[in-house]
């Protein structure tokens, strides 16, 4: 299989994803979601070793239309772009159907409490299946964070962490967490209790960065300049580099 920007990219759509995601657990199987998007790219180009750590999962999902966009001027393939924070309600959805537990690790307890009134309130059937663990702990007690969850054995674990540090706990314990699929999804429980809303034009488009960096620009103007001056440099040096490679 043919890299992009070194990553092992996962080409196929979201319901593929989801299939496969389901057959593993069926299997016993561990898996790891690791979400590329032009931050990590940027984060990975400055350190190795977090380049490293974003290309270790079993499954490096293109989030963002750009990534996507990318792998067609490289490769000639025309894939779908998954958003990290769509493929959880997903999830969510398959759990409520299939009977599969949840762990839900990060974010503040305030907000944890309103994903926990979302499930009461729209999937019922969960309601037993899931637990919770905010993200605000001592580092010095995360062994004890990691027995919580091993000892309830989910099927998903969504790890609601800042990059890199949810990359870090996800291959730093996934042979410990007895979690079958394991999923960094950074804010995407403001996204299914709705305080996140994604315009499918601006997907389509690949502007949702635009429209996060007009929301909030001090946070987000010099992140995104950053990261989107880097992506079309190395866009610009994966063309050309593969375009050599193919000539040879």
């Amino acid at each position: 299989m043919s890299k992009l920007f070194g990553y092992n990219l996962y080409r196929q759509d979201r319901n593929t994803l989801i299939k496969e995601l389901k057959d593993k657990i069926a299997l016993g199987q561990t898996s790891t979601v690791i979400s590329l998007n032009t931050l990590k790219l940027y984060q990975g180009s400055r350190s190795k070793y977090l380049e490293t750590l974003f290309q270790s999962g079993t499954h490096i999902i293109p989030d963002g239309q750009s990534i996507a966009f990318a792998e067609y001027l490289v490769h000639g393939n025309k894939i779908s772009s998954i958003s990290g924070a769509e493929l959880m309600v997903e999830l969510i959805k398959e759990a409520s159907q299939c009977g599969y537990k949840i762990f839900f690790l990060g974010s503040p307890h305030e907000l944890l409490g309103r994903v926990k009134i979302k499930i009461e309130e729209e999937y019922p059937q969960l309601m037993g299946k899931v637990a919770f663990q905010h993200g605000y702990y001592d580092v010095k007690h995360e062994e004890e964070v990691v027995h919580k969850i091993a000892a309830f054995e989910p099927d998903f674990l969504f790890v609601a962490f800042g990059s890199p540090r949810k990359e870090e706990f996800i291959m730093k314990y996934h042979g410990n967490l007895k979690a079958k699929v394991i999923m960094g999804v950074g804010g995407s429980y403001e996204y299914f209790v709705g305080d996140v809303k994604l315009d499918p034009l601006t997907k389509k488009l690949g502007l949702r960065w635009l429209v996060r960096t007009l929301q909030d620009p001090k946070r987000l103007a010099k992140r995104y300049a950053m990261c989107n001056t880097y992506f079309l440099y190395a866009l610009l040096r994966e063309m050309v580099y593969n375009r050599k490679r193919t000539a040879v």
